[in-house]
């Protein structure tokens, strides 16, 4: 079992525990965070993943995440990445996230280790570090997730969904289907705008290959 670990959430986690601490203890908290995870999961190798420096998602919406600007970063964020990229093999996203990475990785033979509730549209092995829960995730549950955010957008990461719809009313009209295809025409049907919708789906899709953009499909399909 290979442990697909959410590198970014480690940094900031184990950064701001140490805020009034050198630098080492930080890392140190990071080393640990890790060994607990690889035992937990009982996993041979591990891969982590780091967001780099570019995202497609900001040429695509330039406002994608700007709820977050201004917000203090812990103090020993960066050092801690830099520590897990040299002393842990930890990898770099190019044009994307950690998050897009990871969904990559999955296999039937990896677990998914962060707490970030995004990746719950990736079927598969999943464990929260924080709850220290094994779950797992199957494709139309997945597909599912999706959707739901589709309608509900994500306050988090400053994406909208359809006014008016929050978790409740999004549960209610996707319970009128069963399969992806129906999900996604109920989905569609609440989009006044097809731009806006394929603006929406391609910054909440988590990718499953690379350079996995998601795309509305054709009006006649």
């Amino acid at each position: 079992m290979r442990a697909l670990i959410d590198g970014d959430i480690v940094a900031i986690r184990t950064a701001a525990t140490a805020e009034n601490e050198e630098l080492w203890i930080a890392t140190s908290r990071a080393s640990s965070l890790i060994d607990e995870i690889i035992t937990a999961v009982k996993a041979d190798s591990v891969e982590i993943w780091l967001s780099g420096d570019t995202n497609f998602r900001y040429r695509v919406y330039p406002e994608y995440k700007a709820s977050r600007l201004g917000m203090k970063r812990p103090k020993w964020e960066k050092e801690v990445k830099q520590y897990l990229s040299t002393d842990w093999n930890a990898n770099w996203s190019v044009d994307c996230e950690a998050d897009d990475m990871l969904g990559v990785g999955s296999t039937e033979d990896t677990i998914i280790c962060t707490i970030d509730k995004d990746l719950n549209q990736i079927p598969g092995l999943h464990y929260n570090f924080v709850k220290k829960e094994i779950y797992e995730v199957d494709y139309l549950e997945g597909m599912r997730f999706f959707y739901q955010q589709m309608l509900t957008g994500d306050t988090v990461d400053n994406i909208k969904g359809v006014s008016g719809i929050g978790a409740k009313k999004a549960e209610k009209l996707l319970s009128q289907g069963e399969t992806e295809e129906e999900w996604y025409d109920i989905v569609r049907d609440q989009y006044s705008c097809n731009e806006e919708m394929e603006l929406n789906g391609q910054c909440l899709w988590i990718w499953r290959k690379l350079n996995d953009i998601w795309k509305l499909k054709s009006i006649e399909s």
